[in-house]
C-alpha cells in the first residue's frame, strides 16, 4: 500500500482531512488529544507507522533546549524572572529561546507552534489566558507527549501542569489593608483581565477586603486594563475625570502604575498630596522622578524565576512523562513595601 493511499485511508477512517494526518504523523502544528488518539488507533488498524513518525531521539539535557513564553517583555518582571530561570539551565548547558506573546492568545498559540515545530525539549509559559480552550488544550497534550510544560507565574484552569507562582489575592488584600488603614474609602483599582488568574485574584482580594471593611463597592471604581502602561492612563484620565472624589489609586500591575502615575501627573495632582497609589509590582528599575516614594508590592521574580529553572532541569533530568507522576507546584508571597504613596492626601478632607 503506499504511502498516499495509506494517509488517505487513516484519514477516513478517523473522520479528518489528510492534512490533519499529515501533521499527527510529523507532530507539526497543533492537534487535539482526541483528534490525535483517533489518527493513530487508524494507523494502527491499517499497519502503517510512516518513518516520520518513529519516535525521535531526544536530546540528553546537557544539550537540550528549552522555550520561554512570556506575556510581556517589555516588563522588568518577566525580565527578571528570565534571567534567573535562564542561568539555572545555562549552568547546566542548555540554551533557552524567549518568546513574547504580547498578551495575546493568538500571537501565543503562533509561538507554541515554532517552538513545537523546532522539536524544543521544553517550555515554560506565562499563559496570557486561563480559559483559552485551544492553547489550553494543546499546551496539555504537548506535556502528555513527554515534552515538560512548565507554568510560571500564570495558571490554566482546569489543567494541573507543573508550575511556579505567586500568591496574587493574599498581595492584592495587602494593598487594599494598607489603604484603608491610612483612612481611604474611595479607593480605585486599575485591574488585569480577568482571564488571566493574576488579574482575576488581585481584583477579588480588593472586592473582598472592600467587604470585609463595610465599603460598599462600586462598579465606576473598578477599571478593567490589559496590564500595558496605555491601558493604565487612559483608564486613570477618565477616572480623574469622572470621579474626583477618588483619594487611591491601587494598580494591578507595575506597567499599569506607570501609565497611571503619567496620567495623575497629566491631571496636574501629585502623590501622594493629591492622591495616593500602590502598585502591585516594583517600579524600581523604572525611570520615575516619584519611584523613590512609590508604595508597591515586591514580586518574587528572582526565586520564581530560579525555582522554575530547577523543575524544568529535574523533569528534563528524570524523562519521565507527567501523566505518571503528581504535579509539582509552588507559590510565593509578593512584599508590601509602604514608602509614603499609600498615605491620605494632605490636601483633601476625609
Amino acid at each position: 500500500m503506499s504511502d498516499h493511499l495509506s494517509i488517505s485511508s487513516i484519514a477516513r477512517e478517523a473522520h479528518v482531512s489528510v492534512t490533519t494526518v499529515s501533521r499527527v504523523f510529523r507532530n507539526s502544528g497543533y492537534v487535539s488529544e482526541e483528534t490525535r488518539r483517533r489518527v493513530l488507533l487508524a494507523a494502527e488498524k491499517y499497519h502503517y507507522q510512516p518513518k516520520q513518525y518513529k519516535q525521535r531521539s531526544s536530546r540528553s539535557a546537557a544539550n537540550a533546549i528549552v522555550g520561554v513564553i512570556v506575556a510581556d517583555l517589555q516588563n522588568v518582571f518577566f525580565l527578571e524572572i528570565i534571567n534567573n530561570l535562564s542561568r539555572v539551565l545555562s549552568e547546566q548547558g542548555i540554551n533557552v529561546v524567549v518568546c513574547d506573546s504580547g498578551e495575546s492568545t493568538q500571537q501565543e498559540i503562533r509561538c507554541l507552534n515554532m517552538l513545537h515545530r523546532q522539536h524544543v525539549d521544553g517550555i515554560i509559559i506565562s499563559p496570557v489566558s486561563e480559559t483559552a480552550e485551544y492553547n489550553t488544550e494543546f499546551l496539555t497534550s504537548i506535556d502528555q507527549s513527554g515534552v515538560p510544560i512548565i507554568l510560571i507565574d500564570r495558571d490554566l484552569k482546569g489543567v494541573s501542569l507543573d508550575g511556579v507562582f505567586q500568591n496574587n489575592y493574599n498581595g492584592s488584600v495587602k494593598a487594599m489593608d494598607a489603604l484603608i488603614a491610612s483612612g481611604h474609602r474611595n479607593i480605585a483599582i486599575v485591574s488585569g483581565p480577568t482571564t488571566s488568574k493574576p488579574g482575576l485574584d488581585r481584583l477579588n482580594g480588593y472586592l473582598d477586603t472592600l467587604k470585609q471593611n463595610k465599603i460598599p463597592m462600586r462598579n465606576d471604581y473598578i477599571l478593567y486594563g490589559d496590564f500595558k502602561k496605555e491601558s493604565g492612563y487612559q483608564l486613570t484620565c477618565d477616572l480623574l475625570r469622572r470621579n474626583p472624589e477618588v483619594t487611591a489609586v491601587f494598580c494591578a500591575n507595575n506597567m499599569m502604575a506607570i501609565g497611571a502615575i503619567r496620567a495623575i501627573h497629566h491631571a496636574h495632582l501629585s502623590i501622594p498630596d493629591d492622591i495616593a497609589l500602590i502598585s502591585y509590582g516594583s517600579l524600581d528599575n523604572f525611570d520615575l522622578y516619584q519611584d523613590s516614594f512609590l508604595s508597591e508590592l515586591d514580586l518574587p521574580s528572582g526565586i520564581m524565576g530560579i525555582e522554575c529553572g530547577k523543575m524544568m532541569l529535574e523533569r528534563l533530568q528524570s524523562k519521565q512523562k507527567k501523566g505518571n507522576r503528581f504535579s509539582k507546584r509552588i507559590t510565593f508571597d509578593a512584599r508590601l513595601i509602604l514608602k509614603g504613596s499609600e498615605a491620605f492626601p494632605q490636601n483633601r478632607q476625609r
